[in-house]
């Protein structure tokens, strides 16, 4: 049963200094996704989207799982309660998936770490997100065929994260991966035996992150982001406008002198 601090606080939010800590707060239900967290995570993005002092963003779930997919009691409420014309689960099907799209998109380089359960909607994320690690005995995959509809809003990012033939096995079977199969199957990066092999790897994640120009991060999502989207002469110039930004901003002015003197960068505070 839900809690007043759980639907206050879908999601809890700790930055640490260029460090987001994000976690799913609905660990009675798994963390599904409900009109609540979808909400938070929207007005999350916004912030997100300008906010230069978060360079990375990290997603785990509350209570030992990462989250179980749409709240399937919400949603058929919602289809119960519409209106003739009005179809409110198809409107938060497709909010959702500009949700998905604009998390794709953020400046940030995110992370999530997956343990327990990650269906539907969280293995959505589990796609979405820049890198994710993985717990050995997780069970993720596209669970919406076997109760009756499609996973509409997450298929192009499992398509483009693991490929068509992949995505349509996944799909069309509804059938659940483990750890191994994840990394094996491209949908994480690696995979970890015990929490603290999971804490450890994702501690090492983030120094390497931390090494690399926030900058430059950001600029390399965006042009790999545009990889099919956008006629390929034209990506070469865009490509090249936003190298030769960062070749004479202070950013790879600092990269590169550090290179020469043999040094660790000390990357501009972007504030």
């Amino acid at each position: 049963m839900s809690t007043p601090e759980t639907e206050a606080n879908p999601l809890l939010l700790d930055q640490q200094g260029g460090r987001l800590y994000v976690t799913f707060n609905r660990p009675e239900r798994r963390n599904a996704l409900n009109d609540a967290m979808l909400l938070a995570l929207e007005n999350l993005i916004t912030r997100l989207e300008s906010d230069h002092s978060v360079r990375s963003v990290i997603v785990r779930g509350a209570g030992g799982h990462f989250c179980a997919g749409g709240d399937i009691r919400e949603r058929r409420a919602q289809t119960t309660d519409s209106r003739p014309g009005v179809d409110i689960a198809m409107e938060r099907n497709i909010r959702a998936g500009r949700m998905f799209l604009r998390l794709a998109n953020l400046p940030q380089t995110t992370v999530a770490v997956v343990e327990g359960f990650a269906l539907g909607g969280g293995f959505g994320f589990a796609c979405t997100f820049d890198i994710t690690l993985v717990m050995h005995n997780v069970q993720i995959g596209m669970s919406e065929t076997r109760i009756g509809v499609a996973p509409a809003q997450i298929s192009p990012h499992v398509v483009r994260r693991v490929g068509l033939s992949n995505a349509r096995y996944l799909g069309l079977t509804g059938r659940r991966l483990n750890g191994a199969e994840a990394v094996r199957m491209g949908v994480a990066h690696e995979v970890a035996q015990t929490t603290e092999e999971l804490d450890a790897r994702l501690a090492s994640l983030l120094d390497d992150i931390d090494a690399c120009g926030p900058m430059a991060c950001s600029a390399t999502k965006a042009i790999m982001n545009r990889v099919g989207e956008m006629p390929l002469d034209a990506l070469i110039e865009y490509a090249g406008c936003r190298f030769g930004e960062l070749n004479r901003g202070p950013e790879g002015v600092e990269g590169q002198q550090a290179f020469l003197e043999k040094r660790k960068p000390r990357w501009p505070t972007l504030g």
